[in-house]
């Protein structure tokens, strides 16, 4: 019983060493304006305090709402200290078009641990006080970096090992 309480030790150990990654489901989110705008939608995520983001990548399907294009649609992370612009280049709109990336990042979270991400347009807002461009079904988000909040799955593997070792000592 001992090697199997000090394997799942082991297994525990070694997961926390690696980087985790957190998936963000976007889907139904929508840009409105230009950054600020306060029609503008904001998801505030909770990743971890102190966490640290060194990669954020999406696969993304955008519908334009004319005349806007895809390349105007930004997605703001942390305050708008990092941006991530899926469709750049593509000046032009279409129904659910599929954009898939990602980019190195640099974001440390403070004490309460949230991440914020704002859906906005840049260079033109062309439907004043209307959506711009919808994101569809499908569309995520992923974090990777260190110190997040664990998952369920994590925090399942370490209560089995808890579980295990308060068995064998009764």
């Amino acid at each position: 019983m001992k090697k199997t309480i000090a394997l799942i030790a082991l297994v525990s150990v070694a997961g926390l060493a690696q980087a985790d990654e957190l998936v963000i489901d976007i889907s139904g989110s929508n840009s409105w304006g230009f950054q600020g705008d306060p029609q503008n939608e904001i998801l505030n995520i909770l990743v971890g305090a102190g966490a640290s983001i060194t990669n954020i990548a999406w696969d993304v399907n955008l519908t334009t709402i004319a005349p806007s294009w895809f390349e105007e649609f930004t997605m703001g992370f942390e305050g708008n200290s990092e941006a991530a612009n899926p469709g750049f280049g593509d000046a032009f709109g279409g129904t659910n078009m599929n954009y898939a990336g990602s980019q190195a990042s640099g974001i440390v979270l403070g004490g309460d641990g949230m991440l914020d991400i704002e859906f906005y347009e840049v260079n033109f807002d062309d439907i004043a006080g209307g959506v711009d461009t919808i994101v569809e079904a499908g569309s995520t988000i992923t974090l990777t970096g260190t110190g997040f909040v664990p998952t369920p799955g994590s925090l399942a593997v370490l209560g089995l090992g808890g579980l295990v070792a308060g068995r064998r000592r009764r």
